[in-house]
C-alpha cells in the first residue's frame, strides 16, 4: 500500500502547537504576576489571563492532535498495513484528511481517539459525561458529529473530482473510525458505517471488489498526487 502524508502540514501544526502553548503559559503566568504585583491593574491582568487561556488551549488541542503519538495518519496507516500496490492512502493532501484509493472505491475516513461510551442512533451521536472529560475540556476536541463531518468531506472530495474527472462516476464512501480501545461503542442503525480501527481492514475487506479499474485507478492517483 502506497501512503502519502503532508508531512510538512504536519509539522507546521506541530509547532503551531508547542509555540501557542508555551506563549499561553507565559500570558498566564504574566497575569498572576501583574494580579499580585499591581492589583489595580485588572483590565491588564484580565486580559493577560483571557489571552494566555485562549492559547494554551489552541496549543493544547493541537499537541494532542498533532504531536501526541499515535496521530490519527499513524493509527490508519498501521490499520491498513497489509494492503497491496492497488492501494493508495493519502493523509491531509486532499479536500477530505483521510482518503483511501482502492478497487473497491474510494473511501473517506472520520477519525476519533475518544474514550468513554458512544452512542450512534442514525445520524445522531452521544458521548456519555464522566469527570475526565472535564479535565480535558479545553484543548481536546469535542466528538462533535462524525456523520456531519464525513459527509462534509465526500461533498468536498466529490467536488473536487468533478472538476478534474466531470464525466467520470467514481464512487465514494464514508467510514468513522474510532481508534481508541477504551471506547465502548453502541450503534443503532447508523446511516454512515462505524467501525473501531482493529476491525477497519476487515470491514474494508469485505466490501465488492473492482468498482474502480486499473485505468481509473492510475488516472486519480495522478490527479491526487498533483493535488
Amino acid at each position: 500500500m502506497k501512503v502519502i502524508t503532508n508531512e510538512k502540514l504536519v509539522k507546521r501544526q506541530a509547532a503551531i502547537g508547542k509555540w501557542a502553548s508555551l506563549i499561553g503559559m507565559g500570558a498566564l503566568l504574566g497575569g498572576l504576576v501583574v494580579s499580585y504585583r499591581w492589583p489595580n491593574q485588572l483590565t491588564a491582568s484580565f486580559g493577560c489571563l483571557i489571552v494566555g487561556f485562549m492559547l494554551a488551549s489552541v496549543g493544547t488541542y493541537n499537541m494532542n492532535r498533532w504531536v501526541k503519538e499515535p496521530r490519527a495518519d499513524q493509527t490508519l496507516t498501521k490499520a491498513l498495513k497489509g494492503f497491496d500496490n492497488k492501494h493508495s492512502l493519502y493523509h491531509y493532501t486532499l479536500p477530505a484528511a483521510h482518503v483511501l484509493l482502492a478497487p473497491s472505491g474510494l473511501f473517506v475516513f472520520t477519525v476519533k481517539d475518544h474514550h468513554g461510551e458512544v452512542r450512534c442512533e442514525g445520524e445522531k451521536w452521544h458521548h456519555k459525561f464522566h469527570w475526565g472529560r472535564l479535565l480535558l475540556f479545553f484543548g481536546q476536541e469535542g466528538l462533535g458529529n462524525p456523520t456531519r463531518e464525513v459527509r462534509g468531506g465526500i461533498g468536498r472530495l466529490g467536488r473536487f473530482l468533478d472538476g478534474k474527472l466531470p464525466e467520470a462516476d467514481v464512487p465514494i464512501e464514508g467510514l468513522i473510525v474510532f481508534t481508541n480501545p477504551r471506547a465502548r461503542l453502541e450503534l443503532i442503525d447508523p446511516v454512515v458505517p462505524v467501525v473501531s480501527s482493529n476491525k477497519l481492514k476487515t470491514f474494508l475487506r469485505q466490501r465488492k471488489k473492482n468498482r474502480i479499474s486499473a485505468e481509473q485507478r492510475k488516472e486519480l492517483a495522478e490527479i491526487f498526487e498533483e493535488a
